[in-house]
C-alpha cells in the first residue's frame, strides 16, 4: 500500500529545500549586484580633473560589472580623516580611497618615496615613472600586503606652490620669520638650513581656517587646489617654484578586493591604465586653467608668480639636504629604499625626455 503521509512529507521536504536553494541563489545574486564600495576622499566634491577621473572610474566599474559593483564617494573626510586614511582603508572603515604616505611613513616608507622634493613637477611624467616602479620593485606590493591593502591607482597633484597674504616668497630668504604651513620635507629643510621661518604642522583641509584666523601667514599648497579649497579668498600671492611633486596612492582594502568576483577584479584591473592617464591629464589641464582663473577671478584675484631658473635652483639646493635626510630615514625602515629612489629619479628623467620627443599620450589621439 502506498504511504501518502511519507509522500507528502518527502515532497514537502523537497519543495522546502528547493525554495531554500532558490532563495540562497537569489540572495547571492542580489548581494553581487548590490555591492557598494565606500571610497574615502578628503577632497571637496569640486569639478576637478581628479574627481572627473574618479567618477569615470566608478561609472565604468558599474557598467563593466553589470551593476555588480558600485562606488559611493565620501568627500571632505566625512568617512575617514585624511591623516587616518591608511588605517581607515586597512581596517575596513573605508573599502577604498586615496592615502598620503607622508602621514603614515612608518607603515608606507617605500610609497613615501613617490613624493619628491626635487626633479620634475609634471604630473604625467611622475605618474608614469612611478607606475613603472611597481613592475620593477615587488617590495611595493609587499608593503601594501602588510597593510591589508591592494593597489588601485596613483596620481600626482603636481609641485607645491607657496601662498601668502602680503609678500610673495620667491626664495627661502623671503619668508622673513612668517608662520608657514609647510610640507614635512620643506619643514625639515627649514630646520636643517636655518630658514627664517616658523613651520606650522597642519593637515591640508585645515589651511583655510588657519589663514583666516591668522594662525599662519602663508602655506604650501597646490595650484589647482587653491580655488576648490577657497584659499584665494584669503591669500593674495601664489608662487610656483615648479620643483618636485606630491603623489597620492589609491588603494582598496585587501579583504574587500579578494571577496569580489573574478569578473569584478578583472574589470578593476582593466581600468587601471586609462584611469592613470585621465588623472594625469585632468590635473595638468586643471593647473593651466587655475592660473588663468586665479589671475582673473571676479571677486578674489591673486597674483600668480613663476620663479626664474636661478630662483628655482636656489630652492632645489635649499631642499636637497632634507631630501637626502628623508631617504636615509626610509632606508632605516626599508633597505631597498636607495635603489628604488635612484631608479625612480632616473625614470622621471627618462619619461620627461619621452614627453619632449613625443608629447603626451592623449595628444596622439
Amino acid at each position: 500500500m502506498r504511504n501518502f503521509s511519507k509522500d507528502i512529507f518527502y515532497k514537502g521536504a523537497m519543495s522546502c529545500a528547493g525554495i531554500a536553494l532558490v532563495t540562497a541563489a537569489a540572495l547571492t545574486s542580489f548581494d553581487a549586484q548590490a555591492r557598494e564600495l565606500s571610497y574615502a576622499s578628503a577632497s571637496p566634491p569640486a569639478d576637478t580633473g581628479i574627481n572627473e577621473a574618479l567618477n569615470w572610474w566608478a561609472e565604468e566599474l558599474k557598467e563593466r560589472t553589470d551593476g555588480e559593483v558600485t562606488v559611493k564617494v565620501h568627500y571632505m573626510g566625512s568617512l575617514v580623516k585624511l591623516k587616518d586614511a591608511v588605517e581607515g582603508v586597512s581596517s575596513g572603515v573605508a573599502d577604498a580611497g586615496y592615502v598620503i604616505p607622508a602621514y603614515s611613513q612608518a607603515r608606507m616608507p617605500l610609497h613615501y618615496l613617490s613624493t619628491t622634493g626635487i626633479g620634475s613637477g609634471d604630473q604625467y611624467v611622475t605618474m608614469e615613472a612611478w607606475r613603472r616602479m611597481y613592475d620593477k620593485f615587488p617590495q611595493l606590493k609587499e608593503e601594501l600586503d602588510r597593510n591589508n591593502m591592494v593597489y588601485l591607482s596613483h596620481y600626482s597633484i603636481g609641485p607645491g606652490v607657496l601662498l601668502s597674504k602680503d609678500e610673495p616668497y620667491f626664495t627661502p630668504q623671503d619668508f622673513g620669520g612668517d608662520k608657514i604651513r609647510l610640507a614635512s620635507r620643506w619643514a625639515k629643510a627649514a630646520s636643517m638650513e636655518g630658514w627664517d621661518v616658523t613651520p606650522v604642522n597642519l593637515t591640508f583641509p585645515d589651511i583655510y581656517t588657519a589663514l583666516e584666523r591668522g594662525t599662519i601667514d602663508g602655506a604650501q599648497s597646490y595650484l589647482n587646489y587653491v580655488i576648490p579649497y577657497r584659499h584665494h579668498e584669503i591669500a593674495n600671492h601664489v608662487v610656483e617654484p615648479n620643483l618636485g611633486q606630491q603623489t597620492n596612492i589609491v588603494v582598496m582594502n585587501k579583504r574587500v578586493y579578494e571577496n569580489l568576483s573574478d569578473d569584478a577584479k578583472s574589470a578593476i584591473e582593466g581600468l587601471k591604465d586609462e584611469w592613470l592617464l585621465r588623472q594625469a591629464r585632468g590635473d595638468i589641464e586643471d593647473n593651466d586653467n587655475a592660473r588663468e582663473e586665479l589671475e582673473n577671478h571676479p571677486e578674489y584675484p591673486m597674483e600668480v608668480h613663476e620663479v626664474t631658473e636661478e630662483q628655482r635652483q636656489i630652492w632645489a639646493e635649499a631642499i636637497r639636504s632634507a631630501e637626502q635626510e628623508n631617504l636615509d630615514k626610509v632606508e632605516a625602515r626599508a633597505a631597498i629604499a636607495p635603489e628604488l629612489y635612484e631608479a625612480y629619479l632616473a625614470e622621471i628623467e627618462k619619461v620627461e625626455q619621452e614627453v619632449k620627443e613625443n608629447g603626451y599620450p592623449w595628444n596622439k589621439d
